[in-house]
């Protein structure tokens, strides 16, 4: 195949929109970034902030898909990038990407709950690894729906039978008010019936 014939066929190839919160110092890493996910099949729609204010305001005023931060940058790192994304209480993916790390530093994040570390030298990892954890995502949204569609199910059921509950005890009390009303009104026709006489 040519080159314009694979150029046509990857064209044809839907991509997938992706929003992607990048924190990140290098432009020129951002670009390598980019060209990744256009390459594993994402058309990325992207922020990229270099400080904790910038972080922590693309998250507040932005949806995002996934979270790809550098580990390391001026004043700003991958640990802070996590903590802001744990305090902002969004259940996203987060990425750590870095130029060198010890095995020690990448076990330190998945401990903290960065889900992957991928090395800067083997980005062709990103693609797999974004999908992974984009599917991961859905099922936990998913499971977080059924967990709140069973606990208001839960909810319901309850207030139906305290609802049941207080029907019976309604009835209950009529019946017994009912027996008490005829009482009465025998005893009363029977006074009215010797008044009479």
């Amino acid at each position: 195949t040519s080159p314009n014939e694979t150029d046509s066929a990857e064209a044809i190839v839907a991509k997938k929109p992706l929003r992607v919160l990048i924190a990140e110092d290098s432009e020129n890493d951002v670009i390598i970034l980019l060209h990744t996910l256009r390459k594993a099949g994402y058309e990325p729609v992207y922020e990229r902030v270099s400080t904790a204010p910038a972080m922590k305001a693309a998250l507040e005023q932005q949806t995002w898909d996934i979270v790809i931060s550098d580990y390391e940058m001026p004043n700003f790192g991958g640990f802070e990038a996590l903590q802001l994304l744990k305090e902002s209480g969004r259940d996203l993916p987060f990425i750590l990407v870095s130029a060198v790390v010890s095995e020690e530093r990448a076990v330190m994040a998945m401990k903290a709950g960065a889900q992957d570390y991928i090395m800067k030298r083997k980005l062709t990892r990103l693609g797999p690894a974004i999908e992974r954890e984009l599917c991961e995502a859905q099922t936990r949204v998913a499971r977080k729906a059924a967990e709140d569609a069973l606990r208001q199910s839960e909810v319901n059921l309850q207030h139906t039978q305290k609802m049941e509950a207080v029907g019976r005890l309604a009835a209950s009390v009529a019946h017994d008010f009912n027996n008490v009303l005829t009482a009465i009104l025998g005893h009363s026709d029977m006074l009215l019936g010797q008044c009479d006489a």
